[in-house]
C-alpha cells in the first residue's frame, strides 16, 4: 500500500493536539471558578463568625474580638473596650521588643497686674512635645523626648535616656534629664495641680542636663545617686570666659533618698524624700554665679482618698556666699469625680546678697506705664510670698482644663517698698 506523505499527516495531529490542549484547559478553568467559589464561600462563614463573636464580646464587655491564628480562633487576653481598635507601632529592629508614641500639648493664657506697671497678658503654647519610649532586648529601655517650639518652628532635644535595668539592686541610666530635686520638678508638668510650679521651684531647677544616674529600690525605700555636666541646656563642661569669672560649675552631684510608708500607714499615699544637689567649683570661676553651691529638699506626699497633700522646705547656699531658704504648701481636694480644687501658699527668704525676683509667667513680664519706673522684671527682693488658688476639670486621664489666680508679694531692695502682682491662669493640657 502507498504511504501518505508525512506533510498530510502532520495537519490532523497538530490540530488534535491542539483540541485535547484547549479541552483540558477549559476542564481545569471550571476546576479552578469552582474552588475559587468554595473558598470565598468559607471566608464569607469566616466573616460572619468573626462579626458574631465580636459583637458578643464587645456586649459582654469581658473579652476582645478573637484573631484568627494559623487557622483556628485564638482568644486575645481582655482589654478595654476604648481598646479594642488598638494602634501599634512597628519598629524597625527586631532586636526593638516594645515602641510606644507619646507626646503632650500645653496650651494656656495668662493675665498680669502689678504695683505702678501696666498689665500684662498673652497666650501661648507653654510646651508641644513629641517622643517615644521603647525596649531593646531583655534589659535595655529608651526614652526620647523633643520640644518643638511653636513661636519660631525649631526643636530640640527635650530630654532623653539609655537605661540598663539587667541588675537586680540598681537600674543604670545615661540621660538628659532633670536631676531628682524637689518633689515638684520631680512632678511632670502633665501632673502638677497648679498651672505653673512655685517660684521656689522653679528657682532651684537644675534643668534637664547630661550625665549618668544609678537607681534602686527596695520596697519602702528608695535611692538615686548621680554626676551631671555643670549646666542646663548644653552640652559642654564650664568654661572661663573672657572676664575670667563667669561661667559654670565644672559639675552637679546629686543625691537622693526616699522612704514610703503607704502601706504601714494605710493611706494611698504617704512618702518622705530627701533629695541634695551640689555643683562642684574648684576652679573658682563662678565668684558671681547666683545659683546653689549646694542644696537640700525635704518634702512630704500624702494621699488619702479625694485628699492629697505636697509640702516641700528647700535650703540652699549660693555661689555668691548668699543663703536661701523657703518652703511650700500644696493642698488639694477632689470636689467630684472630675472636679479638683487646688491651693498653694510659699514663702522664701535670702539673706547676705541673696534676691529674687516675681514669676516670669507672668508677673514678671508686666512693663513700665512710665518710662521712669524700671521694669518689673528687673525689681528684686529679699523676701517673696505668694498664694494660689484653682480649679482643674479632667475631661479624662489624657485631657484637662486649669483655671487659677495667683496673688504675689515682693519686697523691692532698692526702694524698701513692696511690689504686689496678681497673675491670671488658664491651660488646656493634653498628653498621649
Amino acid at each position: 500500500m502507498k504511504q501518505l506523505p508525512w506533510k498530510l499527516l502532520t495537519a490532523p495531529t497538530v490540530t488534535a493536539l491542539c483540541l485535547g490542549a484547549t479541552t483540558t484547559l477549559y476542564a481545569e478553568d471550571h476546576a479552578t471558578d469552582a474552588r475559587l467559589r468554595a473558598l470565598e464561600h468559607e471566608l464569607g462563614m469566616l466573616r460572619s463568625e468573626l462579626a458574631s463573636e465580636k459583637a458578643t464580646n464587645v456586649h459582654q464587655s469581658t473579652s476582645r474580638a478573637t484573631d484568627f491564628v494559623a487557622g483556628e480562633m485564638a482568644p486575645l487576653p481582655p482589654l478595654d473596650p476604648i481598646d479594642d481598635d488598638a494602634i501599634f507601632v512597628q519598629p524597625k529592629q527586631s532586636a526593638v521588643t516594645e515602641l510606644k508614641l507619646r507626646g503632650r500639648m500645653h496650651y494656656q493664657f495668662g493675665y498680669a497686674s502689678a504695683d505702678d506697671y501696666s498689665d500684662f497678658n498673652t497666650q501661648e503654647f507653654r510646651r508641644v512635645r513629641l517622643g517615644i519610649d521603647g525596649k531593646l532586648l531583655d534589659n535595655w529601655k529608651f526614652h526620647l523626648n523633643g520640644n518643638i517650639l511653636p513661636s519660631s518652628g525649631s526643636t530640640n532635644l527635650e530630654d532623653a535616656y539609655i537605661q540598663y535595668n539587667g541588675l537586680d539592686w540598681t537600674t543604670i541610666s545615661f540621660e538628659k534629664l532633670r536631676p531628682r530635686f524637689g518633689a515638684e520638678l520631680s512632678t511632670s508638668s502633665s501632673k502638677i495641680k497648679t498651672v505653673e510650679r512655685s517660684n521656689l521651684s522653679n528657682h532651684f531647677d537644675p534643668g534637664k542636663i547630661t550625665g549618668v544616674s544609678l537607681a534602686g529600690d527596695t520596697g519602702i525605700l528608695d535611692w538615686q545617686v548621680g554626676a551631671y555636666n555643670g549646666e542646663a541646656g548644653d552640652q559642654r563642661s564650664s568654661e572661663r570666659t573672657a572676664s575670667g569669672n563667669e561661667g559654670v560649675p565644672e559639675s552637679l552631684i546629686n543625691a537622693s533618698i526616699g522612704l514610703d510608708l503607704s502601706e504601714q500607714v494605710g493611706l494611698d499615699k504617704f512618702a518622705f524624700r530627701l533629695d541634695y544637689i551640689n555643683n562642684n567649683d574648684d576652679d573658682g570661676i563662678d565668684q558671681n554665679f547666683s545659683s546653689p553651691e549646694e542644696a537640700w529638699a525635704a518634702s512630704l506626699s500624702l494621699n488619702s482618698g479625694r485628699f492629697s497633700l505636697l509640702a516641700e522646705y528647700v535650703q540652699a547656699d549660693l555661689h555668691n556666699g548668699g543663703d536661701v531658704s523657703g518652703f511650700y504648701v500644696i493642698p488639694s481636694f477632689m470636689i467630684t469625680d472630675k472636679l479638683e480644687a487646688a491651693f498653694r501658699y510659699e514663702w522664701m527668704e535670702g539673706d547676705d546678697g541673696a534676691t529674687f525676683r516675681h514669676q516670669s509667667r507672668y508677673a514678671r513680664r508686666a512693663v513700665a506705664d512710665d518710662p521712669g519706673l524700671p521694669s518689673l522684671g528687673s525689681v528684686r527682693g529679699e523676701e517673696y510670698w505668694a498664694v494660689y488658688g484653682g480649679l482643674n476639670y479632667y475631661v479624662n486621664k489624657s485631657l484637662h482644663l486649669m483655671f487659677g489666680v495667683e496673688y504675689a508679694d515682693l519686697d523691692d531692695t532698692n526702694t524698701g517698698d513692696s511690689v504686689s502682682a496678681v497673675t491670671g491662669f488658664g491651660a488646656v493640657r493634653l498628653e498621649f
